[in-house]
């Protein structure tokens, strides 16, 4: 089990009871709030997020394409979209200074993940990632 599978299954938890009480899904400025609230932080980096909060020790990114979570609602990441914030955070903007990745997606796309595999395996080599997959309230490891 992965270091922060726990508070991965939080936030899949956070995001299924949401969309429980709203008919309409979980709109994308939601879901730092959501993260903020599993992990009981306020100092982290969350994708999609507010922008210009700096670099954090964790970022959590979160990729929501399925209606079951997201209902209509646009701006969401496609998981694509996710990996390559992954990349541009860890190896660009933030370069080490944010030591924790963790990526939560309800759709794992195989072929973003490989045309950005090299980039991953760097990244894992200086910090801490980790990637679920979603699946209603649950989360399973994806390894790397």
């Amino acid at each position: 089990m992965g270091e922060f599978q726990r508070v991965a299954e939080r936030i899949a938890q956070g995001i299924f009871k949401h969309k429980e009480k709203h008919e309409e899904g979980v709109r994308p400025d939601e879901v730092p709030e959501i993260i903020m609230g599993a992990t009981g932080q306020r100092k982290i980096n969350c994708y999609p997020g507010i922008p210009g909060y700096g670099c954090f020790n964790e970022a959590w990114f979160v990729s929501l394409t399925s209606q079951a979570y997201k209902g209509r609602k646009r701006g969401h990441l496609s998981c694509r979209q996710a990996i390559e914030k992954v990349v541009q955070h860890m190896q660009g903007s933030c370069f080490n200074k944010t030591r924790v990745a963790v990526l939560i997606t309800d759709n794992w796309d195989v072929i973003a993940y490989d045309e950005w595999k090299a980039n991953f395996q760097q990244i894992k080599s200086a910090a801490h990632i980790e990637i679920y997959l979603m699946s209603g309230p649950s989360v399973s490891e994806i390894h790397l």
